[in-house]
């Protein structure tokens, strides 16, 4: 499930819809997400760069100085410069600034997060040497003191000492400060960094919130998401950071598992998620059900629930990183020209369904499908289980309900009509293949009204 906290303004012509749904080997039809990525973060750059305006009177000093040293690194280094944009400390708070009035139940948290953004920024520029020599950037200013500073690189929250009251950020070190005194400095050299924070000697301490998931993401037990609890689906009540009773390691353990099949069987995929996928965040345990989700402000993180079944686990994982794509791909494309309205029952959820919503179900479930068919055809143990077949079968009608609606129904744009193209040679495929094995290649019910 994906939520857009609040429709946005439609994008431009934007780039093709080409190459979006799932590519076909490792290095292969990833350069549409890669470059759909590249916009996306250029969009956080742009909007770190007009920030000012929606601050108050107090921070608009250090965002200015802090902007003008982000629009040097963009010159000095656009590449290094732009990962920094990639932490989702900084990015997601960035998009989640648009809705500062449009959502007034969270305006309190959003401001905070936004607070929080050029400290965070300045860590990832400082750990990527990207500071320039001799500067020295002072954050302060905090009602409840420092916030905790979040690195996926360190693996977790580097925390100041106590009564810290600003934070001076230097090429070479981190310094705690309280009044003019200075309580603590932490090296900041790639090496050095790690060795202080382990010893414990230099006055700040790290958290660890991050848990290595392979080689291809981090289990994340901090979310710098301030609309994490603003949830759509009506059977939801938000994503709380939760590990449901089950260890980090249990968490690790099975999300490896899950991924492992991914880089298996849709090693496309697996590339794309190594290219864009930061952190999955746990959000409870249940051995009933799965209830995942992701935000169109947060690229590069998904929320899961724990589940003993490596097979839904794996759905999950494939459905949400599907929607982080779909949600990168819309900054700056539009694919439906009637995306909002109006609403219709949709396959897979219980409440009514903007065409945007059944597109995305589609565009999620699909390679889900094509996940199991490649596991059966190599004959993998798990597709040996009674309710393998049921499942895809399940999956198949329910693609093919969601195709059929959006052909009765959607106005495509252009990168739209691309997009779809794909969609329906991949559901093709799989209508053939259940056609060939004398299988129904319709659901019982279709609803197009």
């Amino acid at each position: 499930m994906t939520i857009g906290a609040v429709r946005t303004e439609p994008g431009g012509a934007g780039a093709s819809g080409r190459g979006l749904v799932l590519p076909d080997a490792a290095g292969s039809g990833g350069s549409a997400v890669g470059a759909a990525y590249a916009r996306y973060l250029a969009d956080c750059c742009r909007r770190f760069l007009a920030l000012e305006p929606l601050l108050p009177s107090p921070a608009r000093p250090l965002q200015r100085r802090v902007a003008e040293i982000v629009a040097g690194a963009l010159v000095a280094d656009r590449k290094r410069m732009s990962a920094c944009f990639a932490s989702p400390a900084v990015s997601t708070p960035l998009q989640c600034s648009a809705l500062l009035e449009q959502l007034p139940a969270f305006h309190t948290r959003i401001a905070a997060a936004v607070a929080a953004i050029a400290p965070h920024l300045l860590l990832e520029m400082a750990l990527r040497g990207l500071l320039p020599e001799g500067e020295s950037i002072v954050c302060a200013a905090w009602s409840d003191g420092p916030p905790h500073l979040a690195s996926r690189a360190l693996g977790g929250e580097v925390i100041a000492p106590e009564g810290t009251s600003a934070l001076r950020f230097s090429p070479s070190h981190l310094t705690a400060l309280h009044g003019g005194a200075e309580l603590a400095r932490l090296p900041l050299d790639h090496e050095a960094v790690g060795r202080a924070l382990a010893s414990g000697s230099h006055g700040f301490r790290l958290e660890r919130c991050y848990w290595k998931v392979g080689g291809v993401t981090q289990l994340a037990t901090v979310d710098h998401n301030p609309i994490a609890e603003f949830e759509e689906h009506p059977e939801k009540a938000g994503n709380h950071v939760d590990l449901g009773g089950r260890t980090a390691t249990d968490w690790v353990r099975m999300l490896e598992d899950s991924f492992a099949l991914v880089e298996s069987f849709l090693p496309g995929e697996y590339a794309e998620m190594r290219t864009m996928l930061h952190e999955a965040v746990p959000v409870g345990y249940d051995d009933h059900r799965h209830l995942s989700a992701s935000y169109r402000e947060a690229v590069g993180t998904i929320y899961l629930t724990l589940h003993p079944s490596v097979m839904i686990m794996t759905e999950a994982v494939i459905h949400e990183f599907q929607h982080n794509k779909f949600n990168v791909a819309a900054y700056g494309t539009d694919f439906l020209i009637n995306a909002f309205e109006p609403r219709y029952k949709s396959p897979v959820r219980p409440d009514l369904r903007p065409l945007w919503g059944i597109m995305l179900a589609v565009h999620a479930f699909l390679p889900v499908a094509e996940l199991y068919r490649r596991m059966r055809d190599a004959e993998h143990p798990l597709a040996a289980h009674p309710d393998f077949e049921r499942r895809m079968s399940e999956i198949d009608l329910k693609n093919h309900e969601g195709m059929e609606m959006l052909r009765a129904h959607a106005e495509f744009t252009p990168p739209g009509r691309q997009l779809f193209e794909d969609l329906e040679s991949l559901e093709a495929s799989h209508l053939g293949d259940r056609a060939a094995r004398g299988l129904a290649t319709t659901p019982t019910e279709i609803h197009l009204a």
